[in-house]
């Protein structure tokens, strides 16, 4: 059984980047202050903390 996506506190330093790591055939992407992964398949888009979304984020989204 795949283990489920981290989900940890925000620290409002918010920086979005892939980790190479992969879920279900889905790129896994982290927070590089609280850790907290996202994949494409979610019901939200990460975004920097100056609300930028990263231009990985925006290629992995345009797979959906």
């Amino acid at each position: 059984m795949p283990r489920s996506l981290r989900q940890d506190p925000c620290q409002n330093q918010c920086d979005w980047t892939p980790t190479g790591e992969t879920r279900d055939d889905l790129l896994v992407f982290a927070c590089a202050a609280c850790r907290s992964e996202w994949v494409r398949t979610e019901g939200w888009t990460p975004r920097n903390l100056d609300g930028s979304i990263a231009a990985a984020v925006v290629e992995e989204l345009s797979r959906r």
